[in-house]
């Protein structure tokens, strides 16, 4: 390994080895002569705070499901995640009844789900058995990357909550809730990424020492920070303003924007944009679709207010030239005085109008 952490990324693949042991995922046998191993590799990655600073180096040992048969080495495999709009409801409701919230994350969620086929994984590179290098794994927890890892998983969650009194959602399978004289508890699930809500902080600690007795997570406090996305509370007030700050400066940073003169809406209303012809077409290799797909995940999350004028950029993705870069690049709020806004999310609130360059977008 030839990178300047290379420490940090040993000590954090040691890490991951000693949970996978802990977790009895597979033990080394000699396998049958009619089955097929598949492989493994490591992924690394660096997770940040909302400023951007380094948190951790995470290593992560995963198995190369696309090899797997569909029939042989797995069956089912969907597996749901909480919407978008369940945690902006969930969030509002917070805000409204004045509820406490915080998050946990569940450490190597995918090794509590159990492998009921029989499968088969060569040992991870750098970690050989030297007494018995020919031997296989044979899985008995769901490893990250099997086809069939997030579906266990997800059934194992969902078993243990509802053992413990909660309800499953109709609208969103992985929304939950528990009622009873003293207590109104939700849950939401972002694949190992659990948002809790309750009356009162008792019960939230009530939640976590039930989450404990089964699996090992990691307490992350009140929700200020969860899936990329910055949330500021104003109890007083009952709103939470949810923005995302740090991934703006990353776009802007990416595609060399971020020194760019401050807009302050969305999109030019005197710019119109048409269609260019084959020959007109700007054809030299700018990432344009990457940059509006960027955009309207930003929309969709907590960006309301660019979502007509990032629709409008969407309509050349095929045809633009350096006018419709133009207009992209005014879109991500580059300027520091714009990347600040963010979608206010209030219960009362919720399903107001709003109204963009002649057209109405509610939520």
């Amino acid at each position: 390994m030839r990178s300047k952490y290379k420490d940090q990324w040993l000590d954090a693949m040691k890490s991951e080895m000693k949970s996978l042991k802990d977790h009895n995922t597979w033990e080394l046998v000699k396998m049958p002569r009619d089955k097929k191993a598949i492989g493994c590799k490591w992924v690394f990655r660096i997770k940040r705070d909302p400023n951007g600073n380094v948190v951790k180096f995470k290593a992560r040992l995963v198995a190369k499901g696309y090899t797997q048969r569909p029939g042989i080495d797995f069956t089912d495999t969907f597996a749901p995640v909480a919407r978008k709009e369940s945690i902006n409801a969930s969030l509002a409701t917070a805000a409204e009844e004045d509820m406490e919230a915080e998050n946990v994350d569940v450490d190597t969620a995918f090794l509590y789900g159990d492998v009921e086929e029989e499968l088969y994984m060569d040992q991870p590179d750098g970690f050989e058995d030297q007494s018995n290098p020919a031997m296989k794994c044979l899985l008995k927890q769901a490893l990250y990357g099997t086809k069939q890892a997030a579906r266990q998983w997800n059934n194992k969650l969902n078993k243990y909550l509802e053992d413990q009194g909660f309800r499953r959602s109709d609208a969103d399978p992985c929304v939950y809730v528990r009622r009873s004289t003293d207590e109104y508890s939700i849950v939401v699930i972002y694949v190992d990424a659990l948002m809790l809500f309750s009356k009162t902080k008792e019960h939230i600690e009530s939640i976590k020492v039930t989450l404990k007795k089964k699996f090992s997570i990691k307490e992350l406090g009140e929700l200020k920070y969860c899936l990329g996305i910055e949330i500021d509370r104003n109890r007083e007030d009952k709103t939470i303003l949810m923005n995302q700050r740090a991934y703006i400066k990353r776009l802007a940073e990416k595609f060399g924007v971020d020194k760019c003169k401050a807009v302050h809406t969305p999109a030019d209303c005197n710019s119109k944009l048409v269609k260019m012809t084959e020959e007109e077409a700007f054809v030299a290799k700018y990432p344009y679709r990457e940059l509006v797909g960027a955009l309207m995940y930003l929309a969709t999350c907590t960006r309301p207010d660019i979502a007509q004028a990032v629709g409008e950029v969407a309509k050349f993705c095929k045809r633009y030239n350096k006018s419709h870069l133009g207009c992209c690049e005014a879109d991500p709020e580059v300027p520091q005085d714009y990347s600040g806004h963010g979608h206010c999310v209030q219960r009362r609130d919720q399903w107001r109008a709003y109204r963009l360059r002649g057209c109405e977008l509610g939520w």
